[in-house]
């Protein structure tokens, strides 16, 4: 019997896990905040077809540039998988393949679900402005956006993505738990986070709608702080025979950034 230990994984794949995590999490809310600003996101999801199409008509070099973004994150969210399976397989590679599965379901499920508004949106807004077009013609452009919408986005880009992304951190955390690679805490919270994107996914199915916007003010910056936990213990790891402590500092910052984010609406 073999007592070799199982190649550790080299400080530029911690390296890379840690970009990417924070990468990830920077795009998501930069991009939310950008359109919350310029698109009234997300109340307008809600508007008529033509009233949504005329705002995205207004502001549609940046509201476009910020989708694209958000397209992106689709694959930063991939990346992050990968290097994070990469951190972790040596250790439990069954657990981490599993959660390297979902994390890059849910990546290629946010590119399709973000992906249509800047290509597809911006030619049916303009063929919404032609003012030679009919009316059963507008109806038509108004049933095709309302269809990406229903099947690209809160399908793909939401429902799926959403179940994935639950998998994909209940995997990932349950890797991180049992491997000591990294603070068993950081496996805990990922773990206890998972059962929230199961929620959000119950959302477009007609459920727990009431529960959509707490979860999204208070539950998703959490997302946040614990990708920045991941970063940070990724980007400490020296001693490769053991798992970085979070400390108090860690836990100062992340009450402040938690704070931080959270603020707006509690200020609203």
């Amino acid at each position: 019997m073999s007592n070799s230990r199982p190649q550790q994984a080299t400080r530029s794949i911690y390296f890379a896990a840690a970009g990417f995590l924070v990468l990830h999490i920077v795009i998501l809310f930069g991009g939310f905040t950008a359109l919350a600003v310029e698109f009234q996101f997300p109340d307008v999801l809600r508007l008529p077809t033509q009233e949504r199409l005329a705002l995205f008509r207004e502001n549609q070099p940046i509201i476009v540039a910020t989708y694209w973004a958000l397209t992106m994150s689709g694959f930063t969210q991939i990346f992050a998988a990968v290097f994070l399976a990469l951190a972790l397989r040596p250790y439990r590679g069954g657990l981490v393949t599993l959660a390297l599965i979902f994390g890059t379901i849910t990546g290629l499920g946010q590119a399709m679900g973000f992906g249509r508004w800047a290509i597809l949106i911006p030619y049916l807004a303009e063929q919404m402005a032609d003012p030679t077009i009919s009316a059963s013609a507008k109806e038509m452009i108004g049933l095709i956006e309302g269809s990406f919408n229903r099947y690209a986005g809160m399908l793909v880009g939401e429902h799926l993505s959403n179940i994935a992304m639950g998998f994909w951190l209940f995997f990932a955390g349950l890797g991180i738990r049992r491997s000591r690679v990294l603070d068993p805490r950081l496996g805990t919270m990922a773990m206890a986070f998972s059962p929230i994107l199961f929620i959000l996914a119950a959302e477009q199915m007609g459920y727990a709608e009431s529960a959509l916007a707490l979860i999204t003010n208070f539950g998703l910056p959490l997302l946040a702080i614990l990708h920045f936990g991941l970063a940070w213990q990724l980007i400490q790891r020296r001693d490769l025979d053991a798992a970085p402590n979070l400390g108090v500092g860690f836990g100062v910052t992340a009450l402040i950034l938690y704070g931080a984010m959270v603020a707006p609406t509690l200020l609203s």
